[in-house]
């Protein structure tokens, strides 16, 4: 009888030590892309994306970026985070892309280019 409850102490304390070890892990944030690599990596993410929806906007984005447009594929970029359906390397892609764009949306304002400063506004207004 004895044994039986200590064992079920010990499964109890090794159950609790199983969860704490998996709860304390931490995740760093995802690192922006360089803006050489942006499109290419967009690109080979969503080669392959099930959802039309995505190519096409994955598309969009790539071409913004090409044409240094970085307001429409900020925006390009926030619609595509948003489809459902995407894969986690996908979602991954989409979320280092967008701080990469976002990034160069903060050095076209200073640079004075006041539609990136719109969209820097517009975007922290809708937030």
């Amino acid at each position: 009888m004895r044994t039986a409850h200590l064992n079920g102490v010990g499964i109890a304390l090794l159950l609790a030590l199983l969860v704490g070890l998996g709860c304390n892990r931490t995740v760093p944030p995802p690192t922006p892309f360089t803006e050489a690599e942006l499109a290419g990596e967009i690109e080979k993410a969503f080669a392959t994306a099930k959802q039309p929806e995505a190519k096409d906007l994955a598309g969009q984005v790539v071409a913004a970026l090409q044409a240094k447009d970085y307001s429409k594929a900020f925006w390009a970029i926030q619609t595509l985070s948003a489809v459902q359906g995407l894969s986690k390397d996908q979602a991954m892609v989409a979320a280092r892309a967008t701080l990469t764009i976002h990034t160069l949306l903060q050095s076209a304002q200073t640079q004075g280019d006041t539609q990136a400063g719109q969209t820097l506004q517009r975007y922290l207004q809708t937030k």
